[in-house]
């Protein structure tokens, strides 16, 4: 290897360092974020089976007997008055990739509870709304 050639080497690692870093530290699972980690269920709505959330870092993967979602989560567990959480759908039905839903969390014992609006607003408490407000209460799944 030449001299030039090794010094855009060390050019180039040089330059791979730094946005190697930050995207380490933009992919940080602590906190909430690490508590939530692994697979979640809730029995369907419609009774037929079972809604697994299987999270991975900060990214969800829902499946429900008749679809699967795959999105980014982010977790504010900062947020007044309520922790709040944020599902940014990537993967799914045309009509919702892209969106985000936007909620709010808690811990119940062992339960993870959230409470999100497909569209609009942030729900203010853990309660559901017709289709407008939706609560969720997954249990761990038994590894």
């Amino acid at each position: 290897m030449s001299t030039k050639q090794a010094g855009m080497f060390l050019t180039l690692i040089a330059l791979m360092i730094p946005s190697a870093s930050l995207r380490a530290a933009d992919d940080k699972v602590d906190g909430d974020l690490k508590k939530v980690q692994g697979k979640w269920s809730v029995p369907s709505a419609n009774g037929e089976g079972k809604v697994t959330y299987t999270i991975t870092g900060k990214k969800l993967k829902v499946v429900a007997p008749s679809r699967t979602y795959e999105m980014e989560l982010t977790l504010d567990e900062a947020a007044k008055p309520e922790k709040s959480i944020d599902f940014k759908i990537v993967e799914g039905p045309d009509d919702a990739k892209g969106n985000t839903s936007k909620g709010i969390y808690k811990f119940d014992g062992e339960k993870f509870v959230f409470c999100f609006a497909p569209q609009g607003d942030r729900p203010t408490k853990f309660e559901m709304e017709g289709y407008e407000k939706i609560l969720v209460s997954l249990t761990k799944e038994k590894e």
